[in-house]
């Protein structure tokens, strides 16, 4: 499982006082489409583990980062070039607990495959700290706080993404494989499920991580322990990246394959899994792309459709 260590968790924007967090939250569930009764399909390619979908603002066409586990995130110069308007700063932590002042902005129209979100915000940073980012010219992340006002269906093999206000419009197969979501703050969504049937534990939903599945580190231990997880290797990991830089950190970390992992209305077998300090527990791209997915916040629902050979 290769995993690009770039931590975008921090796009929730953890804020320094209720205040703040109060007026963030109202932001960022602001939001709409224009357009009513839609379904749009467009492509999308995978780029360094990641969707890339081009997305139109002032009637030009830029690349983005589709990310579930983030909020919007706008790239400092692409910010700049737009005269985009700020509306706040607030501090944004990484996740070595550093802490910088960084502004949010407005983003009146986004046309993404021809549909219209707008007014929602992001957060700007400057993407030079994040090498993985500057190399890949894109503009920023579409996140959660936007996707949240659309049914997004991801085809994997076809390569293209469908919107729409209607779930009934995608003529989905009566069996798929099923999983309650659960709505946090900024839109981003998250599922329950059952380690080799024992402890549920609640996984974000994170097309922007290019790993797979990643369980907690002291969940993986006992796993171990308990002689669930029989098939593992353990390894130090360096240098992970925060949004501000580079830190030269070890630690330990683990990749296994476990018996069971019940996923709302299945029980999926022989699943590979990865653990580290620093990483939350999350269903990441190179576990969804196996699959149709299917998220629907309005429903509360993520629906996966096995792919056909």
């Amino acid at each position: 499982m290769k995993i690009v260590r770039v931590f975008i968790c921090f796009a929730i924007i953890i804020l320094i006082n209720s205040c703040a967090v109060n007026k963030a939250e109202k932001y960022l569930k602001q939001g709409k489409t224009v357009q009513e009764n839609f379904k749009e399909t467009f492509p999308f390619e995978i780029k360094n583990g990641f969707i890339i979908v081009q997305a139109k603002i002032k009637d030009e066409d830029y690349d983005f980062i589709l990310d579930t586990g983030s909020s919007n995130v706008i790239s400092k110069k692409f910010a700049e070039s737009l005269n985009l308007e700020i509306i706040g700063r607030e501090n944004i932590y990484d996740v070595y607990n550093k802490s910088q002042l960084k502004e949010y902005c407005r983003i009146d129209t986004i046309q993404i495959g021809g549909i219209e979100f707008v007014e929602t915000i992001g957060a700007i940073l400057d993407f030079n700290s994040v090498p993985t980012w500057s190399s890949m010219n894109i503009s920023g992340f579409i996140g959660s706080n936007l996707m949240q006002h659309a049914i997004w269906d991801i085809d994997f093999k076809k390569g293209q993404i469908t919107i729409t206000d209607d779930e009934l419009k995608l003529n989905l197969p009566k069996q798929t494989i099923e999983n309650k979501l659960f709505v946090g703050y900024a839109g981003i969504p998250s599922i329950a499920c059952k380690i080799n049937n024992e402890r549920v534990w609640n996984f974000t939903v994170d097309l922007g991580f290019n790993g797979g599945i990643v369980i907690p580190f002291s969940e993986f231990e006992k796993q171990i322990e308990d002689g669930k997880i029989t098939e593992f290797k353990k390894s130090i990991t360096n240098g992970v990246i925060g949004i501000y830089g580079a830190e030269d950190l070890s630690r330990q970390s683990y990749k296994g394959i476990i018996n069971e992992i019940e996923f709302g209305n299945s029980a999926l077998g022989e699943e590979k899994v990865y653990s580290e300090k620093y990483l939350e527990h999350l269903f990441g791209l190179d576990f969804f792309k196996n699959y149709r997915t299917v998220i629907n916040w309005d429903d509360k629902k993520i629906k996966l459709i096995e792919s056909q050979e």
